[in-house]
Order: structure tokens, then sequence, then C-alpha cells
């Protein structure tokens, strides 16, 4: 049952818009090859009369209330008959959470000559079928079916780029990927992409896991967001009949509603193919396209954006900024910059007619880079970060040497890297005087305070606020006061020198920070590891391990810490910790084994750059335009808290985060949506408890029917989860609850223990 809407809004040249009409049809389906019908809603450039249109699309037999957004300028290239497409494809309600940006971004597109085709995933929204978890092989087929679809129609100039952050620039990548992996793909379809917040390796940088060890302030909300999500119904307006609305929306409950959560944790190796479907580190030579890659300083995807910089073919280009999980145009930690302009240049230069066809973005610097300079967390709510935005030229990657004594003398005579080596509670450029000193390592609740969101959205409860509270309750080392800027950017690495009896199960989390003149400390990179798991070390060489012991006592482990991009300032020092726990961004180990840094084995590699490079490579990006802003009616803005509490020795932090309530009349859904999460652990960090609780209210008065038995779609869904568990377990409980009108819909409850396989 197809939909078709076209709207008529006031368009103004503020907001940019280009010379093309928009005509938008809400919602038509497409079939996949197992005849399961997908939603999309699609933006069509220019004035289409209802002849062309019906032709163009045959499965629509009639066209009612035609009207179209009408811009202030004059149709551009009248004659003009087939036009590039830009794809996104994401599980997230079309009709309700995306609804505000699509509207703004993709009309934006649209008017400047691009057919836009915003897709469902299956399972999700409007579309039918069902999904099970992130970026499996059939969403990578049905995206394959949707753009043999688009290349089918006389419209196309059968060029398609893909468009997206997050879970859309996930999923470029591996269409980008697959489609030269002949076992899961059979066509080369996508031309370009556009691709935020993503990765290149779904184990070892992900929400999940980082370097074999659980991420306890992620993994958790992450499966509670989408568990929630996951159990919203299809819209009712898109059914002929209350019925068949319901009985869709239970088809989905029934079989596809547990969380992803148990499935990420039975999942505790590398090197399952659960991971490397998704991971384009497999072989980057699969990556064959130009691809622009945006990544955000406090956003935890930006060390895998980085790797993929040095990597990925040479068309492809990189951009930096300060921002968190949120677009460029729209992030209140800076610097905004007009993004929808620096897509539309990159979209035109790959995908525009052959006849027409100018590539402007070869020019374009390989990587931009914002360095930030010494800022405190606190401010990025209040102005934009410091800093500038810099042409970047990569060095010689340091975590690529496998020998330590190249490492040393590459070091001494290489201006482009800095090193630290540790002595006596500090760090110096000097090496140690005394190689034989060992400190053992202690876990403490406040190495973990203030941890931040791996993938931030802004709000309160997402930044890593003052770190000296952290710092203290950590082994640190500090610098002496710098006398002139440090430009800390690129990748650092930690040689850490560890010793330990057994290896059975040893965590590290280290962090460097920018201390202020008065104390107060700056998160600006870190790493967590989970060292048994980790072959790649290197055995100290005056260590006294008998010769008959398969693995040796001390070890040297390379600790790739995460994308720095950070000017210290004179007057301030450089802080290094480390620490066997950091609750809750590192679940817990739950060893007790003993285990000691030996400072006088490790030493601290960086890639810098001068001043005087920054200063010459400045880039200036235009600011952007006011967006188009789709009617909305809020009841009550959102918030969010941070509350502690510690009784009797055990340490509970509360997030709470209210997305505030709002009506999109367009849409005909009124929806409310909170979270709490609750972390929980002692003083030593021995266990460690998280609980989530969601809630999600929608309301809908736009449908097809007229069926007095049900005169309202008020649906609440209620959500809650606890992971918990020590040395053996992880342990998941698990509830759904769904009312409808106010009165009990649906309910299920699930229980498990999973085993940490992780010895």
């Amino acid at each position: 049952y197809n939909e078709y809407k076209s709207y008529l809004r006031m368009s103004t040249d503020e907001c940019g818009f280009g010379d093309y009409n928009v005509t938008v049809v809400n919602n038509f389906t497409i079939p996949a090859r197992d005849g399961i019908q997908l939603a999309a809603r699609i933006y069509i450039p220019d004035k289409l009369s209802s002849g062309k249109f019906s032709a163009t699309f045959d499965f629509f037999n009639t066209i009612e209330d035609k009207t179209e957004l009408v811009t202030t300028k004059p149709r551009h290239n009248a004659n003009r008959k087939t036009y590039p497409t830009i794809v996104e494809c994401v599980p997230y309600y079309k009709d309700e959470f995306t609804a505000t940006r699509d509207y703004s971004r993709h009309n934006w597109f649209c008017s400047h000559g691009f057919v836009c085709l915003r897709l469902e995933m299956r399972g999700s929204g409007a579309s039918e079928g069902l999904y099970f978890g992130e970026y499996l092989p059939q969403e990578q087929k049905d995206l394959e079916d949707v753009m043999r679809f688009i290349q089918s129609q006389k419209w196309s100039n059968s060029k398609i780029g893909m468009y997206g952050k997050s879970w859309g620039g996930f999923n470029s990548l591996q269409m980008a990927f697959h489609q030269n992996s002949s076992s899961l793909l059979s066509d080369r379809l996508l031309t370009t992409a556009v691709s935020l917040y993503s990765t290149d390796d779904r184990y070892n940088h992900d929400i999940h896991y980082q370097n074999g060890v659980v991420v306890g302030s992620e993994m958790l909300p992450w499966s509670a967001q989408m568990f929630v999500w996951n159990a919203r119904p299809p819209p009712p307006r898109y059914f002929k009949t209350f019925k068949a609305w319901e009985s869709e929306w239970l088809h989905r409950l029934n079989n596809a509603s547990q969380s992803w959560l148990a499935g990420w944790l039975e999942h505790q190796h590398e090197d399952d193919i659960f991971w490397k479907h998704g991971s384009i580190k497999e072989d980057y030579g699969k990556i064959d396209i130009p691809f622009l890659i945006i990544g955000g300083l406090e956003d935890g995807y930006k060390t895998s954006q980085y790797r993929m910089s040095k990597k990925l073919n040479n068309r492809c280009k990189f951009l930096f900024g300060s921002w968190g999980h949120q677009w460029p145009d729209e992030s209140i930690f800076g610097p905004r910059l007009y993004f929808l302009k620096l897509c539309k240049e990159w979209f035109t230069s790959h995908l525009a007619n052959d006849d027409e066809l100018v590539n402007t973005t070869n020019v374009w610097p390989r990587v931009q880079m914002f360095v930030r300079d010494s800022f405190r967390a606190r401010d990025l709510k209040k102005f934009d970060a410091p800093g500038k935005m810099i042409k970047y030229n990569h060095v010689e990657n340091a975590n690529k040497r496998a020998v330590l004594e190249e490492m040393e003398d590459m070091l001494i005579s290489n201006e482009k890297f800095g090193v630290y080596y540790f002595d006596k509670n500090r760090i110096r450029k000097d090496p140690p005087s005394n190689k034989k000193e060992k400190v053992l390592l202690k876990s403490h609740v406040y190495q973990g305070y203030s941890p931040g969101s791996y993938a931030s959205f802004e709000r309160d409860t997402d930044l890593a606020y003052d770190q000296r509270l952290a710092l203290d309750s950590s082994l640190t080392y500090y610098s002496s006061e710098l006398k002139e800027d440090l430009y800390m950017v690129g990748d650092s690495t930690l040689f850490a020198g560890v010793h330990s009896t057994t290896w059975e199960r040893i965590y590290i989390h280290v962090k460097v920070c920018d201390v202020f003149p008065d104390g107060g400390a700056t998160l600006v990179s870190r790493c967590i590891y989970h060292l048994s798991k980790d072959r790649k070390y290197f055995k100290v060489p005056d260590d006294s391990t008998p010769s008959n012991v398969q693995h040796p006592y001390s070890r040297i482990y390379p600790l790739k810490m995460s994308l720095a991009s950070h000017c210290f300032k004179p007057g301030h020092r450089v802080a290094l910790s480390i620490a066997p726990s950091a609750f809750p961004y590192m679940w817990p180990s739950c060893s007790k084994d003993e285990v000691y840094f030996l400072p006088g084995n490790s030493y601290f590699v960086f890639e810098k750059i001068l001043s005087s490079y920054a200063e010459k490579n400045i880039v200036k990006h235009p600011s952007p335009k006011p967006l188009l802003k789709i009617p909305k009616e809020i009841f009550s803005s959102g918030k969010s808290e941070i509350r502690e509490n510690v009784k009797d020795g055990i340490y509970i932090t509360e997030w709470y985060n209210d997305g505030g309530s709002y009506c999109l009349s367009e849409h005909g859904v009124k929806t409310h949506e909170t979270s709490r999460l609750l972390y929980e652990t002692d003083t030593d960090v021995t266990y460690g408890k998280v609980q989530v609780s969601n809630m999600l209210k929608m309301s809908f008065d736009k449908f097809t029917h007229s069926d007095s038995s049900t005169p309202h779609y008020d649906v609440e869904i209620h959500t809650n989860q606890i992971m918990s568990g020590g040395y053996d377990t992880y342990d998941l409980d698990e509830t759904l609850d769904i009312k409808l009108g106010g009165e009990p819909f649906w309910s299920k409850k699930w229980a498990c223990k999973i085993p940490r396989y992780d010895l």
C-alpha cells in the first residue's frame, strides 16, 4: 500500500537551495529478491508531469494533491532527463526519528539535482520482513536490489552514491567492500559515498569491544537503544486495517524482538566471522571507489577513520573536526561548516552525467584535521573548541615498527615524532636511569571517573569532564611545564612494560591528558587493552623467565592510543596514566592477578607537528546556511543529568536523558523518549553492574482507515536490561513490556549466563 504526498514549503535563498523543484513521495515499496517489500521515501528533482511521473513509477495509478516545493530560482536545464541518486539506508524510522534531519538534508540535495532515496531496512519502519542485527549479509543484498531498481529507472543516470553517519556510514563502506566480493554481491553498483563516524574494524574499534575488552559504558546502552527502537510498530498510516497493522507488528515482536546483547557477548574473539564480515580492514584493497570520510575528535570512531586515511585508495579524502557523533553543521563543539555544500561538491564531482562531470575534489588535501588548543571539557557546551583546521600530511607510521631497537634508533633522529620516557613519577625526554623498577597496579573506582561517551551526541552526560580525580587515583606520570606549544597530532603508542606471573586476564587502561596550571585535566587520548589476548608483545631483554615457561613473565606491549589532535599550551603539563580498571568504560576483569608496570622498560611515542607547519597550512571553510526546518510542535524540552551515590562501599552513577516530547504533524506522530542508566561497582572494582531502563511513547493520529473499535494508536514501550557478573560469566536479565491504548499488549522476559571465553 503506497502513499503519495508532496510538500509545499517556503524555501528561501538563505537555506542555500538549488535550482530544482522538489517532489517528495513519502512512501513507496521496492521488492527485494525474496519478495519482501522495502519501504523508501524518494525526493525527485525538477517539475514532473503526471504522465512522466506515472510512466517512471508504473506502480502508481493516480496522483493526488500534486504540489511541488517551489524555489525562488528558475528551473535548471528543463531538458535534462536523468539524475544521479543518493541513497541513505538506516533502521531508524523515517516517519519519526530521522524525519527532521531527512527533511533538512534530502530536500536540499534534491534541489541541487540529485534524486534522494531514504531506504528503511527490512524489519524496520514501514518495510516488511525481519532483521536480527547489525550489518548482516541480508542488508547488503537488499541494498544491491534497491540499487538495481534505481538503475532500471528512466530518470537514473546509473550513478549511485551513499550517504550517512554511523550506521549509514558503516554500510556504505561495507557495500563498497562487498561489491568486489563475488560470494555476496554480483554487481558493482556503488560509485562513491560520504561516510561519517564509521569504522574499519568492528571488533577492536566499535561500540561493543575495544582491543578484546567489553566497553561497559557503551555495549549495553547501545543494545538498550536498539532494543526499544526495534519494538516500535510500523507506521499505521500505511495499513488499510487495524488488524493488518497489528498483525505485522506482532510478527516482528514474536520473531525478532530480543535484544542483540547476548549475541555480541557470545562472540568474544577478533577472528570470528561475526565481526570480520563488516570489517573492511580484512582487505583495504577492495575499497576501490572514492570516499569522503568524516570524523570527530569527540567521537570514538576517529581512530579507525584516521587509520583508513593511511590505508584506502588515493581518491579518498578525510576531514576531522571537533565534533561528537553529530552533523558537522549542527555540532555545538565546532567548527560548524557548510557540510551540505561540501557533500554537494563531492557528489557532483563523482556522480554527474558524463558530459557534465568535472572533478573539483581531486585537489582537496588528503586529510584536513582540526587541531584543538588546550580547552576545558565543560566549555565545549558554551562555545566552539579553540583551534584551527589544517591540511595534514602523514608521517611514517611509528606503530608499524616491529623491532624495539629499530624504533629507538629511528626516534633519536626523527623530529616528526616525540618520545617520553618514564622515570621517578615523571615523563621526560631522556632515557630512565633505573630499568629495574616495578610498580604494582591497583584498581580503584575513581580510575574510571567521568569517562564520557564513545559515540557522543553532545549531551551533558556525554562529555569527559575534569580528569584530575581519575589521574590522582591511577599511576600517573607528569611532564615538566611546557615552554612552548606542543602539537600532538596523529598516532601515538605506549610501549608498556608489564609484569605478571600468570597472564590469565590482564586489562589495562591508558590515558593522555592536558593538565592546566591549576590542576584541571582534559582528556586527549586513551585506550583499553586485554593484554592476555594480545600476541603482539616483546620479551623484556633482562627477563629471568625459566626457559621451560611458554610465556615470559615480563613483556612490552605496543598499546596504540586513540587519535590525538591537540596543542598543549605553554605552562601546561602532559599527563600519562596507567590503570588496571576504568569502570564503566572498561568492563572489570574481576581478576586477582597482580600486575606491575615497568617504567624503565616503557616509553610513549607520538606523532607531532611544528607550530610553523600548523600556521602555514590553515584551511578555511564557509559557515553553514540555516537548515530547512520541518514543522514540529514541542511539548517539553529534553534534559540530561548525572547523579552519583556512595553507600557502604558501593558506588552508583546514574545517567538520565530525557529527549523531550514533540509532534511531527506531517507524519501524524507524537513522541516522548527517556533513558536511565545505572553503573554500579565497589571501591576495588571487583565486579560490574549496568542497568538501562528505556521508555518510548508514540501516539499516532494519521492512518488510512476508520475503525471505530480502535479510535487511537497510543503505544508505550518499556525495556529494562541488567548486565552483571564476575570472573566466569556475563549475566543478563532483560524485559520488554508494551501497552496499546493504555492496556497491556505484549510482554516477554529473557535471562542467560554467558561464559567469559577470553582467557
